[in-house]
Order: C-alpha cells, then structure tokens, then sequence
C-alpha cells in the first residue's frame, strides 16, 4: 500500500486523479480509509476561482472512513473503527494562540484537512496529531456512512445555533437551505424556538426545508423576501424605517445580497449569524447597524459531538438531504452536479 488513487486540484474548474504515495503515519496520526466525503460549499469556491487552495491540492474534509493504522502514541483508537475527524494545526505562538483563540490562528487553515493538508476526495486520509473527543471521533454503529458524511457541516450549524445564543421562545429566520441552512434549521427546531422560517431560490432545497420541519418556507426567486418575513415573524419598526422581528438571522447563503438583507429582517438589538461564504465583496448600509445596533457574529467552527447526538436521535436528519453520490474518478461532474442548487443539496464522493 505504497500509493493510492486522489482527485488533484489543477486549476479553476479541473481536478485530475492520480496515484500519490499514501500517507505516513506519525506516532499521534491516525490513518483512514475513505467510505465517503462530501463537498463543501468552501470546495465549490475553490474548484471555480481557486480560493483557498494552491495546484496540487487534494481537497475534501467532511469525511467518514475505516481506521487502518493508528499511531503508536496513540490510546482508545483501534483498527476497523468507524471514525470522522479533521486536521489542524496552529502555530503556538500568535497572539490568538497565546489568548486561546485557536480557530484565529493565520496558520490554522494553512494545517487543516482539505485546504493546507491532504484531504479525503482520496481513497485514505490522515489525521494528523488525533486527539479523541476533539479532532477524531468515532461513528456509532446506528448512523450510515452518509449521515456520518455529513457531521462536519452539521456541527457547522450547531456552532452557529450555539454562538446565536438561540434559546425558547425567539423567531428565526434561516436564509438558504443547502446542508448548513437545513441543519440549521433542524438545530434551531431542537431548542426549541418559537418559529423558523427559511428562505431559498431553489425548489429542491425548498421542498426538503418543509419537509424537515421548517415551519414557513418563502420562495426567493418569486416573493418579497423582506414583507413575506415581516407577515411570518412580524414587523419591526427602527429608526427610519421598517423591517421584520427575527429575533436571529442566520445568512447561510453567502449571496450576493443576503447579508444586506439580514440586516433588514432581524429587530433592533437582534443577533446576526453569518455562515455562508461570499465570492465577492458585499454593498451593505451601515446605516442600519448602527441604528438597529444588532449583534453580528462570524461563524467559524465545528462542533462535533453535539451533531453525532442530533443526528442519532433523530433531531436533525440528513440522510434525506443527500441528492447525489460519484465514485472518485468522477470527481469534476460531481463538482458540476453540487454547483447546480437547482439539481443538487449534498453530493457525496465515493472513494
């Protein structure tokens, strides 16, 4: 086991599969074998304008795979296991590393799986430096290799539920219902709160936000977004103007004017979550943050073990979210296929 097949980064639009040496495994390294890796909204940025990564990346990292070595340093991990997991590394001496703020170090994505590290659109994948309950945890034995696929982008919107600061009672709107949006959603139904409603252009994505749970679904292609959510969540007057009442917004879209119209659909002194990643800079008021004070938080981070136990009880479902899967040497039309809202919500690649 010397070499193994991996999709390649080549440039804007290409991926090549080649044989590449299989990972060597360190004393604290736990190696893999893929079962199945997603593709990321983040990938989808990468593979069309080159974003994040360099030529002769292999990317990926919302992965499921088999333990077939584990670092001899190592305790609690055996061969055969069933596991998830991610790679990263911060540099130990930046001012965010000396004041705990690790998801800020400059170097973290540099050293993560996918981006600066191999990734799993591959048939093995390494993580470096496992640390059990942390960067790798195990799949338990009820959950499919799909769902478990998917943990990564679920803890994505448990962390953005928990940094929300969501609890009974609020009115949320969720703006996008790809994988991160819906989950959102579910995470958001789970707390409980009072009300969630979910905004999206594609009919496919739609369909699924209200079959999942979402308790109002508003068609962005054809309604007025901002007087749908003020009839759903209720209007809410601020210094010369009006919008709606969301008590949290969560932008999982990352469009090209979701952010502005955030701002507009949560009530003065409401919380602003922003998970979805733009392509281009964003023409925004400020005006309306500084009249209707809300607070904005960025949502970086993961949280695992909170989205292994929403998903084993069945309080967010992903299974159904799942459109499409492609073996690896298929990799570019599956890029082509998760690029299409209208065709896709998660496509899944298959080692």
């Amino acid at each position: 086991m010397d070499t193994m097949k991996a999709a390649v980064y080549v440039e804007p639009g290409s991926m090549e599969i080649r044989e590449v040496p299989v990972p060597e495994v360190g004393p604290m390294d736990v190696l893999l074998k893929v079962r199945a890796c997603g593709i990321c909204g983040s990938d989808l940025h990468s593979y069309k304008l080159g974003f994040y990564v360099e030529p002769g990346q292999i990317m990926g990292h919302e992965f499921v795979g088999d333990v077939v070595e584990a670092g001899s340093a190592l305790s609690g991990v055996e061969a055969g296991q069933r596991a998830m997991g991610f790679t990263i590394g911060v540099c130990g001496t930046c001012f965010w590393c000396q004041t705990g703020a690790l998801a800020n170090c400059p170097q973290a994505f540099k050293n993560s799986t996918g981006y600066g590290r191999p990734g799993a659109f591959a048939e093995y994948v390494k993580i470096e430096n496992a640390m059990p309950g942390l960067t790798f945890h195990p799949i338990p034995d009820g959950m499919s290799d799909e769902e478990a696929a998917t943990l990564e982008p679920v803890g994505v919107a448990v962390f953005a539920v928990e940094m929300s600061g969501a609890k009974e009672g609020d009115k949320v709107a969720v703006l996008g219902a790809g994988l991160i949006g819906n989950a959102a959603m579910q995470a958001f139904k789970a707390v409980p709160v009072e009300k969630v409603v979910v905004s999206e252009l594609s009919p496919v994505r739609m369909r699924l936000a209200g079959e999942l749970g979402a308790d109002v679904v508003v068609d962005a292609a054809n309604e007025d977004v901002l007087e749908r959510m003020k009839k759903e969540l209720g209007v809410g007057p601020y210094h010369f103007g009006e919008g709606a009442m969301a008590d949290i917004v969560v932008d999982a879209a990352g469009g090209r004017d979701t952010f502005a119209q955030a701002l507009e659909i949560v009530r003065s002194a409401g919380t602003v979550a922003l998970v979805g990643l733009p392509e281009g800079d964003q023409v925004v008021n400020t005006t309306r943050i500084v009249h209707k004070n809300p607070r904005i938080i960025g949502c970086l981070g993961s949280i695992y073990p909170k989205a292994i136990e929403l998903i084993s009880e069945g309080k967010v479902k992903t299974q159904p979210l799942i459109t499409h899967t492609f073996p690896l040497e298929e990799i570019n039309e599956a890029f082509r296929v998760q690029l299409d809202p209208n065709e896709s919500i998660k496509v899944l690649v298959r080692p």
